[in-house]
This record gives C-alpha cells, structure tokens and sequence, in this order.
C-alpha cells in the first residue's frame, strides 16, 4: 500500500486503533521529523559613560548608528554625575541610592572624606557593592585609571581595549541578556574632546553592526548624560570661615558643599555671587530655596504637584512658562502643576526638567547629601587642582544645563519618546533581568 500523505497515514492509524488491543496487528509507527528549535533572541545593553545627546545627533547625521531607531534624549538626574545617574536609571535593575555624588565624598556620619584616590583603584571599593556589580562587563579599577597615565593618547587606547574585550565577553556569553559599560568615553570628553570620542564611537557602531547582522541580537546603547565642550575657566574653591568641606576628586560643572544646618542660608547667598555659579541651592523645611544673583525663589511639592514661587527675580527663568502653564488652566487654585505637565513644558529647555531635578537634586539621590548644591554655568567647573594641573580639560558635566543634562537611548527594538528621565529608562527598553540583579548589598 502506498501512502501518498499525512492524512492516508492517519486514517490507518484510526483504523488500527479500532481493533482494539491486539498483539498480533501489525505494528506502525509514524515518523515525526524533529522541529529545529530556532535559538532565542539575545539582548546586548551598552552604557557609554558620558556621551551627549548632541554627539550622537552629529554621529547619526554622518550615517553611523543607522540600524538603530529614532534615539530618545535621556534627561539626568541634577547634579549631573555618573554615580547619581546611574544609581537612578539601574535602580529597577536592582541599583540603591550611592553613598555620595562622585566615588570620593564626604561621610556625613563619620564627619570625614572617603574614597580617595587609592580606593579608585581597588576592586573591592570601586565596584564591589555599586551599580557596576550589575554589568556583565566592566573594566577593573585599574584599568579604568590608566587612561589617565598619558592623556589623551592613553585614554584612546583604554577605549580600544573596552571595545575589544566587551566584544570577547559578549562572544562568550550564552546569557539572554548582556550588560556591558564603557565608561572610557567619559574620560575621553575630558581629556581628548568631542573629536576623539565620535571617532571611537565610530568603531562602536562598525562594532555593533557585526554583531547585528549576525542575527537574533537586539542591540540598546544609552549613556548616563552629557558633557559640554568648551574652553573653561578654574576659579578658586568657594570657602566660608564656618567649616565648609568641598569634596574635590573630578573636575565637574557644580559643587557639592557640607556644612551645618544653620549655615546653609548664608553659605548659599554667599556662593551664589561668585562668579561662574548660575545658582545655589538648599532644603528648608521640606521645601528647596534656590538662590542666584537675580533673585531667590521657592520650590514646593505636594505629591506629584509643583509649585514654583519667586520670592525675588526668577532665578530659574520659569515665570513665563508658569504663567503659560496656569493660563492654559494646569494649575490649581494654590498655583500647584502636575509633575508631567512641567516635565512637558521644560523639557526642551536650556534647563531640562529643571523643577523637578532641582526639588530632588536637593532633597534626595544620595545618602550623604550635600547641605548646599551649586550649579555653575556653562564653562566653569570646580574639582582637584592636581587634576587640572595634569590634564587639560576639554569637557565637563554636571551642571543642570542642557548639554551637560542630556545623554541619550537608542535601540534596535521599538520605538522610544523623543525625551524620556533617567528613571523611565529601564522601563522603556522592556525591564530587561540582568545576571547580577540582587547581589548589590551597599
């Protein structure tokens, strides 16, 4: 008997089946040809420390990065800060709030400085118990610090080795999602300049490209925010007679002031006159006072409701938008706007989210909080002096200005808003599980 199809085969087993148990019908197996079990899609996650949004405008607008979507601008955390970021945008991966705004700080508890500049170069300290526990790929403290041996050249070639060895890592990795950080980039803004980081971002997107066109890899690249570029201007460390500590361990575009309680009124009017300080600022009483040389101004919140109410000039430049916001009926009869409303309102701003980031830059984000906060303007920064001395700086961050705000997400999967806040992030690239989730215990 010749079997032509799936459905004569069928009809016999039926058949078959009919007879009942009987030992002596012949016995028929059906061959079921064994399905090919296609292997599932792999996510690739690349945090590239420091890289504008702007940067990667000028990179796209040469081609580069074509495989990806429209990217999102990531608005940062103020202070603007790697470890503020980060700690805000990997905290539904598992990230809690850093001891304090940069890797050296002061330990409100203690009433001392931690972290000096031989704990950079300590596993146990620099990435033991931080965000960079998380990452599937991150360069040892050691290697992190010698891009910094013989800047720029040596920082190009830390960047180099990053990209090398991430690609080794992912290779060898069977883990459905990898998570790997550059964080070469940031030094490479300082040091080098915008040339040399969209050169090296260059080789990334060639990089990635392979990675892509090999198939069943979807591929999110995001950075934790900007840098500016521009010639800048080293004034002399703020000080006050009454105890004032300034951390100085990066060369940054604010500064972060502890002091007591009852000096942080004066210690803000003080520094907000200094040259290059765009303004101050400090809680009271739940509220944030934010002082500039044009005047003063009060930030309240009630729940996810702000209300902005200049006390003298306008400090943060938001009158118009306010009276904007209230003549399109936004406000409540107490002057209070919803979160998203402002978010919307400010978000393309020369200050982006800056109400928000303002309220929380003050009242939250690290455990050793600063007493008083300074934003500089564009073009001034504060930090080590030794620092400064060694290398040249081209680019700093920071500040609560646009370009030192925005970093960016760009994605081979769906589509993103054209703005989104560091936390919405892991959100809106699907909530990927990392491997290290869970292990962060600081």
């Amino acid at each position: 008997m010749l079997l032509r199809s799936a459905s004569s085969l069928n009809v016999l087993l039926l058949v078959l089946g009919l007879l009942g148990n009987n030992s002596n019908a012949p016995s028929v197996r059906a061959e079921v040809p064994a399905r090919e079990v296609e292997p599932a899609t792999r996510h690739l996650i690349i945090c590239v420390d420091g890289v504008g949004f702007s940067t990667l405008e000028k990179l796209r607008a040469e081609g580069k990065f074509g495989d990806f979507r429209q990217p999102s601008r990531m608005i940062a955390p103020f202070p603007t800060l790697t470890n503020v970021s980060m700690s805000e945008i990997l905290e539904p991966a598992g990230a809690s709030d850093a001891a304090g705004y940069e890797d050296s700080f002061y330990d409100a508890e203690g009433n001392r400085l931690r972290g000096g500049l031989l704990d950079r170069f300590n596993n146990g300290k620099f990435i033991k118990g931080t965000f960079r526990e998380l990452f599937d790929y991150h360069p040892s403290a050691i290697k992190s610090g010698l891009g910094y041996a013989l800047p720029p050249v040596s920082t190009y070639v830390e960047a180099l080795t990053d990209l090398v060895r991430l690609k080794q890592k992912f290779n060898s990795s069977r883990e459905p999602v990898f998570f790997a950080y550059i964080g070469s980039t940031d030094s490479l803004a300082h040091l080098g300049g915008e040339r040399m980081v969209r050169s090296f971002l260059s080789l990334l997107d060639e990089s990635l490209k392979e990675i892509i066109r090999g198939g069943r890899v979807e591929v999110t690249v995001f950075s934790d925010h900007g840098n500016h570029y521009r010639k800048y201007n080293l004034e002399g460390s703020i000080r006050d007679g009454r105890s004032v500590v300034l951390p100085q361990f990066g060369l940054i575009g604010c500064a972060l002031l502890f002091t007591k309680e009852e000096n942080e009124a004066r210690l803000a009017s003080v520094a907000a006159a200094v040259r290059g300080v765009d303004f101050a600022m400090y809680e009271s009483r739940g509220n944030v006072r934010v002082v500039g040389r044009s005047g003063a101004a009060l930030i309240e919140r009630r729940g996810e409701r702000f209300r902005y109410r200049p006390e003298s000039g306008d400090p943060l430049e938001l009158k118009a938008v306010t009276a904007a916001l209230t003549s399109q009926g936004k406000a409540d009869a107490e002057g209070f706007i919803a979160d998203a409303d402002w978010f919307a309102a400010t978000k393309d701003g020369v200050r982006p989210d800056v109400l928000r980031r303002v309220y929380e830059g003050a009242t939250g984000e690290v455990r050793n909080r600063a007493n008083v906060i300074l934003s500089f303007e564009d073009g001034y920064y504060s930090g080590s002096y030794a620092l400064d001395i060694f290398a040249f700086l081209q680019a700093t961050h920071g500040n609560v200005m646009r370009e030192q705000s925005c970093g960016f997400v760009l994605t081979t999967k769906e589509a993103l808003p054209t703005a989104l806040r560091a936390s919405d992030v892991w959100e809106a690239i699907g909530e990927p599980a990392l491997k290290h989730s869970g292990l962060i215990n600081n």
